[in-house]
């Protein structure tokens, strides 16, 4: 039996609640279908009004711009992810089991059964890899940054470090390569859909492989990466 997982990104994305009302759920679903149908440059509320078949003036009172929805979905997406590798963490053995099965997650290889969201995991996963730069590579992302909506990124990155400190405590830069793995787990599929002479990851419906490369590459780090030297 699945667990139904219903996660809330920072109530300031929007300027009412989407989660409340049959239209706004409406909006979330069909907005993140047709977000990743048409991509952000030419997804448009006036579009997303004439496929729900409501008004456009309606979206407005519940998101000021598809910049915001976007950041929606991109929190929603991370907030999930870092709950996944929190279960995995849960039912491992040792902190290199726990690495494994958190960096096989962020890869995307998940379990048929998932916990249940509001959200469909696969196409908010989609989303990200495909649009998510876009959520924070624009001039406003200092202010963005100041409202704290990376938090749910931010957390996952964090999650991820302790993992490699408890592997190995003096591992050094943590952070950046944890960062780095979030970062190619998600470029990667990108790659290797659109861009495939950029890697030898060449089918995107499979993920163990890539799961294999980022885990390879993690274990090589904590193995040999020589600790940094105090000032």
């Amino acid at each position: 039996m699945s667990t139904h997982v219903h996660l809330r990104p920072d109530p300031n994305l929007s300027l009412k609640d989407p989660e409340a009302t049959e239209l706004g759920r409406s909006i979330l679903s069909e907005g993140l279908t047709l977000m990743n149908t048409l991509g952000l440059e030419s997804f448009t509320f006036k579009k997303l009004a004439e496929h729900i078949g409501c008004t456009e003036v309606s979206l407005y009172k519940y998101f000021p711009n598809k910049q915001r929805l976007l950041q929606y979905y991109y929190q929603l997406y991370w907030l999930w992810l870092r709950q996944m590798c929190g279960r995995h963490v849960e039912k491992a053995h040792t902190p290199r089991e726990a690495l494994e099965h958190v960096v096989e997650a962020i890869c995307g290889v998940w379990p048929k059964e998932l916990p249940e969201l509001q959200l469909d995991a696969h196409e908010l996963r989609l989303l990200v890899i495909n649009e998510g730069m876009k959520s924070y590579l624009h001039k406003n992302v200092d202010d963005d940054n100041a409202r704290k909506l990376f938090t749910p990124y931010k957390e996952l990155s964090a999650f991820v470090s302790e993992r490699l400190v408890a592997c190995r405590a003096d591992v050094p830069m943590p952070r950046s390569f944890a960062t780095t793995v979030i970062e190619m787990a998600h470029s990667l599929p990108f790659a290797m859909e659109h861009l495939p002479s950029l890697t030898e990851l060449s089918s995107r419906k499979d993920l163990k492989p890539l799961a294999r490369h980022l885990l390879h590459r993690t274990i090589t780090y904590l193995e040999h990466a020589q600790p940094q030297k105090r000032k």
